[in-house]
């Protein structure tokens, strides 16, 4: 291509999105906050915490149109480069009970408003090699197609009992071939690439299922409520490879109840030690944690500032910089909630952030795409994709490199090369196509 139609391309797109294009948000670096918000008056919410900047990003699904998100968002899961939410009920004519966004972007793959008729969604697992995702509810287990999003169908034998507020399911994950999935008598094993439920793993009040350094446990609680008795059944149990159970380890308090209203409770693993981090019941002010080498439990091992609480369960890991991640509210009248990071390793506050006023009802955090070359596109690396990196990006292509041009963030289409077909194709990101 000759020099000046180059320059004519450059011009006649940046004189285009000047007038009234503006870049598509990415939602990269950070972590999504799924909130349940107000049980009949809203539909679930999404926050995006960004780690590069420090800035949360309230309700980024509310639109004129609608959300996709149903009432009560509960679970989500992020792989293949989506994020899965699913919610206990739909709402309006776009809330889905399922709902699949592009893990960058938050558009909509897939919303699905029903599941079976009117099956209340729990948890939610991706098994990219078998090319299929699940989705428990209060009635049994369903497997969908990653690539069509369509459901396949309910797997045989998972089926339970036919009530909105019956327990079902709750947190699910997916060990080679196999997902492993809680529920109140015990784990369900589920083959993936036949989608047989190979076996139920029997073990009473089983709370969750989590890995740790690559081995896989069930939480057991019997206290439903409150500080646990002498009475109350309180154990970490491993899960060996054969899917029998193995070494038991008794706990003055294991993770929380969760089958009042079905919601995540697995605990956070600690980085670099076989260990965990948890909340062992509703509204208490401190996070436990249980080293399975030593069989020490820590039990105020964080502690929250001032009048913050749990709600639920939301806590999670950072497996990269091994900070936990736990959000908080001051009590179920107030609209005071917060987002904390913590230290994994001694428990110390790094960072507070205070979110806007509102009844969220925090219910999971789920860690974001992560690009350690920062965002594609941003080659002037002020942390936007905009006109300005399509005139940077075309000022390189034609021999004119800026001093400040970030070359790892160019190859926009992926193509292994860096020339004009980038430059269209990141003038058509900030376009909107």
């Amino acid at each position: 291509m000759r020099l000046s139609s180059l320059k004519l391309m450059a011009a006649l797109a940046a004189s285009l999105l000047m007038t009234a294009f503006v870049a598509d948000a990415q939602y990269v670096n950070g972590y999504f906050i799924i909130a349940e918000g107000q049980y009949g008056v809203e539909p679930g919410l999404l926050n995006f915490y960004s780690a590069a900047t420090g800035e949360l990003n309230a309700n980024i699904l509310q639109a004129d149109e609608g959300s996709p998100l149903g009432m009560t968002a509960q679970f989500a899961a992020l792989a293949d480069g989506k994020l899965f939410i699913t919610s206990k009920q739909n709402f309006g004519s776009t809330g889905g009970r399922l709902t699949v966004l592009d893990a960058s972007s938050l558009q909509p793959i897939a919303v699905h408003a029903l599941i079976d008729g009117e099956a209340d969604t729990r948890g939610v697992a991706v098994a990219p090699d078998a090319g299929k995702f699940y989705v428990g509810t209060n009635i049994g287990l369903y497997v969908y197609d990653l690539n069509t999003m369509e459901q396949i169908g309910k797997i045989e034998g998972s089926g339970s009992e036919d009530s909105m507020y019956s327990p079902g399911m709750g947190d699910m994950l997916v060990r080679g071939s196999k997902l492993y999935v809680a529920t109140p008598a015990g784990v369900m094993v589920v083959d993936t690439e036949s989608d047989q439920l190979i076996s139920t793993i029997a073990l009473e009040n089983v709370t969750t299922v989590f890995e740790v350094q690559g081995r896989l446990y069930a939480a057991v609680n019997s206290c439903t409520w409150g500080t646990p008795s002498d009475s109350d059944t309180e154990q970490f149990v491993a899960i060996t490879d054969d899917d029998s159970l193995g070494e038991t380890y008794d706990v003055p308090a294991a993770s929380l109840y969760p089958w009042f209203t079905p919601k995540p409770c697995a605990p956070a693993p600690v980085k670099g030690e076989n260990a965990v981090v948890y909340c062992s019941g509703e509204g208490l002010k401190y996070l436990s944690k249980y080293n399975f080498d030593s069989q020490q439990y820590t039990e105020k091992f964080i502690q929250f500032d001032g009048k913050q609480q749990m709600y639920g369960h939301v806590v999670a890991t950072d497996p990269e910089s091994g900070d936990i991640l736990a959000c908080t509210f001051q009590g179920y009248s107030s609209t005071n909630y917060w987002f904390n990071i913590y230290d994994g390793s001694t428990g110390e506050l790094k960072k507070s952030v205070k979110m806007p006023g509102h009844y969220w009802f925090p219910s999971q955090i789920v860690r974001s795409l992560w690009t350690a070359q920062g965002l594609p596109g941003d080659v002037n690396g002020d942390g936007a994709v905009d006109v300005g990196d399509v005139v940077a990006m075309a000022n390189h292509v034609m021999g004119e490199t800026p001093a400040e041009f970030l070359p790892e963030r160019a190859n926009v289409n992926a193509d292994l090369s860096v020339d004009v077909s980038d430059v269209v194709a990141l003038a058509g990101m900030v376009m909107g196509n």
